[in-house]
């Protein structure tokens, strides 16, 4: 083996980001899931947050069972979904974000939808959302708002 190489350190195996300054901060995974019935969307918001989180921290779900088995654990801190999953009788998702809510209060949930108006004018929709946006926002401004949540559910 060369001894050039025999320096290196193996890589981590604990989960850890690094925060402003490269300090690294340690969370348990996962920490982040993205819920929509679209692999093609999942897998590119996916390639977006994996340099900042690692791939230990974000899951993946495309039904609205798969949603409420990974919500229903303690670990999950923020929920990015498309509400309008397929599910039989139901048009759009606000029965199953109401689920959600019902589930855990505590929840960081950003709502992407096609139509965001159209969703908020429903009284149905539950007010612990506080952030429903377009499917085309930026990966940049998804990373912040992530990375914001994630710190106020530590600071909890």
């Amino acid at each position: 083996m060369n001894a050039a190489y025999a320096s290196i350190a193996p890589p981590p195996t604990s989960k850890t980001r690094t925060e402003g300054f490269g300090t690294p901060h340690r969370r348990t995974s996962p920490t982040l899931l993205l819920a929509d019935a679209n692999p093609w969307i999942r897998r590119e918001l996916n390639q977006h947050l994996h340099p900042h989180f690692g791939a230990d921290a974000i899951a993946e779900a495309r039904s609205p069972s798969e949603v409420l088995l990974q919500v229903a654990d303690s670990r999950c801190r923020v929920l990015v979904i498309d509400p309008c999953m397929p599910t039989i009788g139901q048009t759009d998702g606000v029965p199953l974000l109401r689920r959600i809510c019902c589930l855990r209060r505590d929840l960081h949930i950003l709502v992407l939808a096609r139509q965001p108006q159209h969703l908020l004018r429903d009284k149905a929709f539950p007010r612990q959302i506080a952030h429903v946006c377009r499917k085309n926002i930026s990966a940049a401004w998804l990373y912040r708002f992530i990375d914001r949540a994630l710190t106020q559910s530590e600071a909890a």
